[in-house]
């Protein structure tokens, strides 16, 4: 075509559209062969369209599935390494036993042996379910007899233990009488001044004591929360603080309105979602707030394991099975109960309440296809003006009404609870097994073995998931995992697997969203273009001078900058009465908050303003964002037990920091301009001496021509060839267009 013309594209996700427009903005037309066998052979059409495709899917689905197929895995070895210590005893006891268990599933027509699956026998398998209805009541008679018991028993409920173990929230050895709430509370206080800079320390004049007792009382979540706010006179009904007692209570926490946020935020612990909501917030409000409600989140799980740790019973070695025993026995009492009221006070209801799983009702919750909120919910329709109801209703508004043994709660369970369990069932039979005693080490093992995170799968070959190095290529287990793995270089090629790459400087690694250095780019890369109306009415930027004075005094001292903080800096320092601060809303997006971070971990500020230090604090950074476990953490910041007091790395250990930024620190603090020598951080914080261009910003220099986009490439050398990348002369085309190519 001779003419002239525009391609207009709308771009979306699961469409193109186009349009090509003459110079008038009119569709250009054109006739167009028909094919086929019609009499018409040519037709007027519009250049312009639409094509339609399927919207592209992240790879969320297929990841679960892969992390449950994993999961199933690990689950079913676990159970195989334990049949494996058991075999030859076993077979001594019941040839059949472990194949009977193995055809459990299926149908009786495809099993290889007897029909019944523990005991093959009818009678026996009776009895065995008349002693023991559940498996948590053969746990806690095996946890305290000091008979010998059949070894088919023991198996049983250490495979019990061993396949559901509980979490590994909490490291090292816990002592259940000191899993409190009141020490979880306290910490959870702490970190709530610390983060929101409350001015007295409400952990000094509050009865924690009478606050552990109020959250592990039988009342509703709400007015649990209640209770508490009461002993916090200075914290409103509708403030930050209480949205925290929701959440540590159970119930949710709302904080669009304490953030400033466009839309509503809602958390709550006892969600399966709660870790990608969680991070969504942070990613608003930043990284800062993650300790305060890792520690929220703690306290709930200790007034939650509380309430499944109800028996207080100092004879039983299982306090765990005790307590559930007790909660089934409950359970039992109370069905009794509520089925005589219902055929007496509500007979018309009583299928629909026990009979009809597709209601509500109790039929609808064992079945497990009603949650127990629903089932509660229902309840309080059914009975609310029904007279002789409170018991019930009571019950229900504590949340104590025909609990089942294995809810959504059980999560907050530890593995070391389990495991007293397993070394008390062990301690008492060993003596009458000896293969029991050999093995304890090794069954230990199997509970508390787990893959590190920063290991990864134990794939072999080159599978794209997975990165962990092998000594050898023996089989796998518990007790000879560190033989055949090296987690060290495990740990450092996880280091790179999570490690992004620079936007402009494709083979350099980005830093941590923490890093001082990138924290302290962001901070002036925000203040160079922040500028104010003085007394004439004119618009001033800071110089390098007072962006410096600036940040050392706003900056370091506070994690939040707001434009009233400027405007009394700039009052008290430089007698400025200003009417606008421009470039800034009502505070700085950047903080210098890691800064802060360490020195209220103890680190001194003239170590820290130390330019000889910046690598150290750098590395230190880098493992608090990388590595979650502590042990990793400890291990790998024990290369600094010289530089910083065993104190310091204590609470260095328990630290952690999540994101990364967009840039390197090669781009940022280390390729330099040819003429000036200066790097780019350089330039934010005195962009003052030269006559023209005053201030820029990154996008700014990048695309100046002091210090082009094409020159810092030039001088990094080491560019990324398979990178599609343009030569522009970006002297020639706007920032936009720059945008584009790049």
């Amino acid at each position: 075509m001779n003419k002239d013309y525009t391609i207009g594209l709308d771009i979306g996700t699961a469409s193109v559209g186009w349009a090509v427009l003459d110079p008038n903005y009119d569709l250009i037309k054109k006739n167009m062969k028909i094919k086929g066998n019609g009499s018409k052979k040519k037709s007027k059409k519009n250049f312009w369209g639409v094509r339609l495709f399927e919207a592209g899917e992240t790879a969320e689905g297929t990841r679960m599935k892969r992390t449950a197929r994993r999961r199933y895995t690990r689950r079913r070895n676990r159970i195989r390494y334990l049949q494996e210590i058991f075999q030859i005893e076993m077979a001594k006891v019941d040839k059949n036993f472990f194949y009977r268990l193995d055809d459990s599933f299926l149908v009786p027509e495809e099993k290889r042996n007897e029909r019944h699956p523990i005991f093959a026998t009818l009678e026996e398998e009776i009895a065995y379910h008349e002693q023991f209805p559940t498996i948590y009541h053969l746990r806690k008679y095996l946890a305290d007899a000091s008979e010998q018991v059949d070894l088919r028993l023991i198996y049983l409920a250490l495979a019990h233990i061993v396949k559901f173990r509980g979490n590994f929230l909490i490291e090292g050895k816990l002592n259940i009488e000191n899993s409190s709430v009141k020490e979880t509370f306290r910490t959870f206080i702490q970190a709530y001044n610390q983060t929101f800079n409350t001015q007295e320390n409400i952990c000094e004049s509050t009865d924690i004591e009478k606050i552990s007792v109020l959250l592990q009382e039988r009342l509703s979540r709400q007015k649990k929360a209640e209770n508490v706010l009461k002993l916090f006179p200075e914290e409103k009904t509708n403030g930050i603080f209480m949205q925290f007692l929701k959440m540590i209570v159970g119930n949710q926490g709302s904080f669009k309105k304490y953030f400033q946020l466009d839309e509503e935020f809602k958390l709550q612990f006892s969600k399966d979602e709660y870790e990608d909501q969680l991070e969504g917030l942070l990613a608003l409000i930043g990284d800062e707030y993650a300790e305060v409600f890792a520690d929220a989140k703690t306290v709930y799980d200790a007034v939650e394991l509380s309430g499944i740790l109800t028996v207080k019973d100092l004879s039983t070695k299982a306090k765990l099975s005790a307590s559930l025993v007790k909660r089934y026995e409950d359970h039992k009492a109370d069905l009794e109960k509520f089925k005589s009221f219902i055929r007496k006070e509500l007979p018309d209801k009583y299928f629909e309440v026990f009979r009809d799983e597709q209601k509500k009702g109790y039929a609808g919750y064992i079945e497990n296809s009603v949650t127990q909120a629903d089932f509660y919910k229902y309840l309080e329709n059914l009975l609310k003006n029904v007279e002789g109801a409170d018991y019930f209703l009571d019950k229900v508004r504590k949340e104590d009404f025909l609990r089942k043994q294995r809810t959504f709660d059980n999560g907050v369970i530890p593995h070391q609870i389990h495991l007293e369990e397993l070394q008390a069932i062990i301690g008492k039979q060993k003596h009458y097994y000896p293969f029991l005693a050999e093995n304890q080490s090794k069954i230990e093992q199997i509970l508390t073995f787990r893959i590190p995170y920063y290991v990864g799968p134990l794939a072999k070959g080159n599978s794209r998931f997975a990165w962990s190095s092998r000594r050898n290529e023996e089989a796998i287990t518990p007790w000879n995992f560190t033989e055949i793995i090296d987690e060290g270089k495990s740990a450092t090629a996880f280091i790179e697997k999570m490690i992004n790459y620079d936007s402009y400087l494709p083979q350099e690694k980005v830093l941590p969203k923490h890093s001082m250095l990138y924290e302290k780019y962001m901070v002036f890369n925000e203040l160079t273009r922040v500028s104010y109306v003085d007394d004439r009415g004119e618009i001033q930027y800071f110089s390098s001078i007072e962006k410096q004075e600036i940040f050392n005094e706003l900056f370091k001292k506070n994690r939040k900058v707001d434009c009233k903080l400027l405007e009394k800096f700039l009052k008290n320092h430089y007698m400025i009465e200003t009417a606008e601060i421009k470039g800034v809303e009502q505070r700085f997006n950047a903080s210098y908050g890691t800064y802060q971070d360490l020195i209220k971990l103890g680190v001194s500020q003239e170590i820290l303003d130390d330019p000889a230090n910046e690598a150290l604090f750098e590395e230190v950074i880098k493992i608090l964002t990388v590595f979650e476990d502590r042990k990793m953490i400890r291990e790998q910041l024990s290369k600094f037990d010289s530089y910083f007091d065993q104190n310091i790395l204590k609470k260095l250990v328990r630290r952690h920091y999540t994101g990364w930024g967009r840039l390197s620190a090669e781009l940022i603090n280390g390729i330099r301009d040819k003429q000036s020598k200066k790097t780019i951080l350089d330039y934010l914080m005195r962009d003052d001496d030269f006559p023209r261009n005053k201030n820029r910003n990154l996008m700014q220099l990048i695309n100046d021509e002091m210090l082009s986009f094409k020159e810092i490439i030039e001088q990094h050398q080491s560019v990324d060839q398979s990178a599609d990348l343009h030569w522009i002369d970006v002297n020639k085309v706007d920032t936009k267009r720059a945008d584009t190519y790049r």
